[in-house]
C-alpha cells in the first residue's frame, strides 16, 4: 500500500499500472485516447468541455508501461 498523505490509503492489488490510472481518474484525471504524436484532436475537446480551462499535464501511457508480469495489457 501508498500512503498519500492528503487523502485515504491506495491498495495496490493484482494490475499496479491500471490500479494507479483508475486511482487518479477516481482523483479527477481524464483519460484521454492519443498516439506518440499527442491526444487525438476530439479527445481534446472532450477533456475542454469536461474540465473547462485549468492547468495539468499530458501523460503518454504507451502498452510497454504495462509489461510489469502482472498487469495486462489494456486493448487499445
Amino acid at each position: 500500500m501508498i500512503r498519500l498523505a492528503y487523502t485515504r490509503l491506495m491498495e495496490i492489488d493484482g494490475h499496479p499500472t491500471q490500479d494507479v490510472i483508475e486511482e487518479l481518474e477516481r482523483r479527477g484525471a481524464i483519460r484521454v485516447d492519443g498516439t506518440s504524436d499527442g491526444p487525438s484532436p476530439d479527445a481534446v475537446r472532450f477533456v475542454a468541455e469536461r474540465a473547462g480551462e485549468v492547468t495539468g499535464f499530458w501523460l503518454f501511457v504507451p502498452p510497454q508501461t504495462y509489461f510489469t508480469g502482472v498487469d495486462e495489457v489494456p486493448l487499445v
